[in-house]
């Protein structure tokens, strides 16, 4: 029988197979040793649910929400009962890995992938993290992903920029989440790096970082493993302790490593080899991957995924996502409607994200979802299951897409819509032909078929062309489309690659010499290229997308020097298609005439997962499109303006320059599936919002430091200089007092009211508690959020999170009491390579965001200065 001992294993592997287990076998797993009986590690994104193998139309699985949403909460309780949820996922996709929670603070707004994370607070993000990691991991099931490790903040040449980041702000700020979870009761079982480098090293072989801090400092004893692509050397991210290389084949390390290791140049690469192997065996002996029989060894890779979620686990998910919305205003007090007499009434629903709202963001976060919830029908649904038939018509006012929408059978703003079918099949979108040719000649070696339009074949691609090198192969892509209108159709394409588009037989767009890439497929794609064609309602036309690798000379010098080969290997293409639209006056009215006939309106506003992403950042605060074009006419022009509800839906803060001039709004996070029904149970008062902000909302871009230093946003010169240093977020504002946001971290209002008081301030070992009671004086039962910020007597403008509860549902008069502890270690200061926190007077302010924290404060002493270990 095969052994279970790592130590016994370790003797009898090999030392190729040694440097096997040192890589990925694929996309998503580990290497297999069968003669050995150890298994494969199977891994999953990620960030919005257990994805399972596929990044773009897998099998469906929960979309939850997103990081921002679930930071929304502020609930300690939810999201480590979310994290038991993800674990129950991850194992329907037959995976012992989950590749999240991302703890990297939203240094700018811009950045891609905020809404991925728990926001900008370190001290808000890890005591949120260490909970999800706490509930995925406590049955020893899955294991959780720390990452990004470290530096991680902006997309923006995130393969080789180099962050710049002064000592104290590296530990204050971007440490501290990871270091948070990492000291925990329950550590997370992996970490993955960052693509970038920190102060000149690569994170992949950043010894100070991962060896001085995450080793020795922390105690680390898990496995550390790249990013995707992120390994960028062969011994020297081996002696930093990187333990595993993905995805595979290798690149920087399989037969590299192994001439390295046999030329023995260095007498510690075998101890160094052997420690990492260790790493890899001990999380495979978790997961009861050692001792397998030689086929089940074999057969690891290979294990049938599936979707299957509870009715109680869909009802979290839906609690976080309504949890997480945070009201801003409502100052008409026309929210909830639950209140008001709606039944027969008819309820305007406008915007471009009105009808088909976003579920999350993009790229690594991307998910088929179980279904969709979207807001206008969501809110018809929600009400008739309180007794209310309600009559919503939609509008959608503007246009806000960053490309034409993908093929679909329904179009993106209208329930009557064209449709495209794969030949002789309804149910799916279209037909993919692979050829083991560069120009689609000879037989067809595999076909598939699809129901999404962007393909991405880096990990879909037939089993004969996922090998290292990628073989010049090709395809053919085959839907055919019945249009609803007659009128000017317009087609696009973006790709990977050559592709070229034809209707009918006819080339429509040529797209196979570009000289231009864009923020497609992580930004190795082409610029979308257009074209028009007049169809005729209710006809049928075949469209056939060809697609290859390009191999020419001009191609290769487009690319950037620090293309990824796991992104621009597989040659990919992203089809979209768009029916003649009205004109941008013309949909105005439109939505004007609608609002004024309906009883109220809702606007649903704000970005999707093509605005905000992986792989690319924002290039402004601005929102896309006519949207405030539309705000600005109906705010101005309709018969009721006080009757319009304006939801902005987005991972992160976007400039309203409208905000002062309308009486309710919501800000709604990435809610995941179950987005429309959370807006609903919100906009009805099903649910009572009691989501907080867990970022600071600037009024402008041009407020920020980064607007007027290049150096310090994207870079200069391939680095980017955190030039702010700790000042991140609200600490740049309390620095700042003439520069006043939006609306501070923490903020959010209720439809009821809460009193607080402090009953009590005890100093305790090595914590300070406060006891606060918090009554419903109110109209209706919700929760509130206590926030603790502490700062010098002297320095107020050092405040910053050190505590945080929330209050269970409260009734109308009841009230509770929480006690609230402030764990001295975090009062602390990074000063000369220590956390001090010096004697002297301390306050502790409790309120509704750090713009509220002075309104009921204590103060307590500290008679000696205080110094932690790193």
């Amino acid at each position: 029988m095969a052994s279970t001992d790592v130590d016994t294993l370790l003797q009898q592997l090999s030392l190729e197979e040694k440097i096997f287990l040192l890589s990925g076998a694929d996309v998503w797993q580990t290497q297999e040793v069968p003669r050995l009986g150890i298994g494969s590690i199977k891994t999953t994104d990620g960030p919005s649910g257990a994805r399972g193998q596929f990044l773009v139309d897998g099998r469906p699985a929960a979309f939850v929400p997103s990081g921002a949403c679930q930071a929304a909460t502020w609930s300690k309780s939810d999201i480590q009962e979310l994290g038991r949820v993800l674990c129950r996922e991850a194992k329907t996709k037959a995976s012992q890995v989950l590749l999240a929670p991302t703890v990297c603070c939203a240094r700018n707004p811009l950045a891609g992938r905020n809404f991925e994370c728990f926001g900008e607070d370190p001290f808000l993000s890890g005591t949120l993290a260490t909970e999800y990691i706490t509930g995925l991991q406590e049955s020893g099931e899955v294991s959780a992903t720390i990452k990004h490790f470290v530096g991680n903040e902006q997309e923006h040449k995130r393969l080789t920029i180099d962050a710049v980041i002064p000592e104290k702000a590296l530990r204050e700020i971007y440490l501290r989440p990871f270091e948070m979870a990492i000291r925990s009761s329950c550590p997370p079982d992996c970490v993955m790096t960052s693509y970038n480098s920190v102060n000149g090293l690569h994170m992949d072989m950043n010894a100070p970082i991962l060896q001085e801090i995450l080793r020795r400092e922390w105690g680390f004893q898990g496995l550390v493993m790249s990013d995707w692509g992120g390994t960028n050397s062969t011994v020297e991210s081996l002696l930093a302790g990187l333990d595993l290389e993905m995805p595979g084949p290798p690149d920087r390390r399989g037969k590299l490593l192994l001439q390295v290791a046999r030329e023995n140049s260095r007498a510690d690469i075998p101890e160094v080899i052997d420690s990492s192997v260790r790493k890899v065996l001990s999380l495979l002996r978790k997961h009861h991957l050692l001792g397998l029989s030689e086929e089940e060894a074999r057969e690891s890779r290979t294990r049938v995924e599936v979707s299957s979620t509870s009715q109680a686990d869909i009802a979290l998910i839906r609690k976080i996502a309504a949890d997480g919305i945070v009201l801003l205003k409502n100052e008409k007090a026309i929210l909830p409607l639950g209140s008001a007499d709606l039944s027969g009434r008819q309820v305007a629903f406008i915007g471009p994200n009105a009808l088909f709202g976003p579920a999350g963001g993009g790229g690594a976060a991307n998910i088929e979802p179980q279904y969709r919830t979207h807001p206008m029908d969501a809110f018809r649904a929600v009400a008739r299951s309180q007794g209310v038939e309600v009559s919503a018509q939609h509008a959608p006012g503007a246009y806000s897409r960053k490309w034409l929408p993908k093929l679909s059978k329904q179009h993106w703003s209208l329930p009557a819509s064209s449709s495209f079918a794969a030949p002789g099949d309804e149910k799916s979108l279209l037909q993919i032909d692979f050829f083991a040719a560069p120009d689609l000649s000879g037989p067809i070696a595999e076909t598939q078929r699809r129901s999404n339009s962007w393909i991405d074949l880096a990990d879909t691609s037939p089993k004969e062309f996922t090998v290292d090198p990628v073989p010049p192969f090709s395809f053919r892509i085959t839907s055919v489309l019945t249009p609803r209108s007659t009128g000017t159709h317009s087609f696009s394409l973006c790709s990977v690659g050559a592709s070229r588009l034809y209707v009918d037989g006819a080339l429509l767009i040529e797209n196979s010499r570009f000289t231009r890439l864009s923020e497609a497929f992580f930004t190795f794609g082409s610029a979308e290229r257009v074209g028009t064609m007049f169809l005729t309602a209710g006809r049928q036309y075949t469209v056939h997308v060809e697609g290859w690798i390009r191999t020419d000379a001009e191609y290769h010098e487009i690319l950037p020097d620090e293309v990824n080969p796991h992104f621009a290997a597989y040659p990919s293409v992203r089809i979209g298609y768009l029916e003649e639209l009205p004109s941008a006056d013309e949909m105005i009215n439109h939505a004007i005439a609608l609002a004024d006939e309906s009883e109220y309106t809702v606007v649903v506003l704000g970005l999707d997962d093509e605005w905000e992403s992986e792989g690319y950042d924002r290039q402004c605060l601005s929102l896309p499109g006519d949207q405030n074009r539309l705000v600005d006419a109906l705010v101005r022009r309709c018969r009721r303006p006080e009757r319009l509800i304006f939801v902005h839906q987005s991972g992160s803060p976007c400039e309203l320059p409208w905000a002062d001039r309308v009486s309710t709004l919501l800000q709604a996070f990435y809610g995941g599936q179950e987005a429309g029904h959370a807006l609903a149970d919100v906009l009805l008062g099903v649910v009572n919002p009691s989501g907080r902000l867990p970022i600071t909302w600037p009024r402008l871009y041009s407020d920020l430091p980064f607007a007027s230093s290049p150096a310090s946003w994207p870079d200069k010169d391939g680095t980017v200089h955190y030039t702010e240093g700790v000042q991140v977020g609200y600490r740049y504002y309390c620095h700042n007092p003439s520069k006043q946001p939006q609306w501070w971290f923490g903020y959010g209002q209720s439809y009821t009211r809460f009193s607080r008081t402090v009953l009590k301030l005890a100093a305790a070992g090595e914590s300070w508690t406060l006891s606060v009671e918090v009554a419903n004086i109110g109209r209706y039962a919700g929760r509130e959020v206590v926030q603790v910020y502490g700062w010098p007597e002297t320095k107020p403008e050092e405040r910053q999170l050190v505590a945080f509860d929330k209050t269970p549902v409260l009734q109308i008069g009841s009230k509770t009491t929480l006690e609230v502890r402030v764990q001295l270690r975090d009062m602390a200061r990074w000063e000369d390579g220590e956390w001090v926190l010096l004697s002297g007077n301390y306050v502790l302010g409790v309120g509704v965001g750090v713009g509220d924290a002075s309104t009921l404060t204590r103060t307590i002493r500290l008679e000696q200065n205080r110094v932690f270990s790193a």
